[in-house]
């Protein structure tokens, strides 16, 4: 049986890598804002880097997921983004001011977005009639890539949809489903803020 890429059996394959992403990404803005404030620096006057410090200490929260950093971050000044690799599912993890996400300018992100979308791929199962005929039948990528899309007001994500795309579109990238996980993880207990090991002596020699 063809793997089943609709939102609702693909959100219920991640819905733990989803909360884990949620809860790095809130960590790892707490950090970036303890770090902006030990060195008394405006967030707004370098967004890429307030981002950039988010998505670094997101890593450390996901290493059991073996997440990458992309070093191209070519969707505009707010986006960082982190790419993980799971048995059925590639999630890039891309922050945007809006809903629209931007073209890709990569060869590498062109051909993640460019893909089948989930109602053209057939489902064959027991009871279901199998034409026999393979080769007239589209052939789906060897993994269901989708987007984690996430947009932040300050230091409070206001967006956290999962978005699978089919390719390109005016200009910006073509949606064939978009689910909205805001709303499951923002009942979540407030994540209490804790210094990682290595920096508790940040900003030390300040205090009286």
């Amino acid at each position: 049986m063809v793997r089943d890429d609709s939102p609702e059996a693909t959100s219920a394959r991640l819905e733990t890598p989803c909360q884990e992403v949620y809860r790095a990404l809130q960590r790892g803005m707490q950090t970036a804002d303890h770090l902006h404030d030990v060195a008394a620096w405006k967030r707004e006057a370098d967004l890429h880097l307030h981002r950039h410090m988010t998505r670094r200490d997101a890593m450390e929260d996901l290493k059991q997921l073996n997440p990458e950093m992309e070093d191209d971050d070519d969707l505009g000044l707010p986006m960082s983004g982190l790419i993980l690799h799971l048995p059925e599912d590639v999630i890039r993890i891309w922050h945007t001011a809006d809903s629209k996400i931007p073209k890709p300018t990569t060869e590498a992100k062109l051909r993640f977005v460019n893909q089948l979308s989930e109602r053209a791929i057939p489902l064959i199962g027991p009871g279901e009639l199998d034409l026999g005929l393979p080769e007239l039948l589209p052939k789906p990528h060897a993994t269901n890539n989708v987007i984690l899309q996430w947009t932040a007001e300050g230091s409070v994500i206001t967006r956290f949809d999962l978005v699978r795309p089919v390719g390109v579109q005016g200009g910006q990238v073509a949606i064939d489903w978009r689910l909205s996980l805001l709303g499951r993880y923002t009942q979540l207990p407030d994540l209490q803020y804790r210094l990682r090991d290595g920096l508790e002596g940040i900003g030390e020699a300040q205090a009286p």
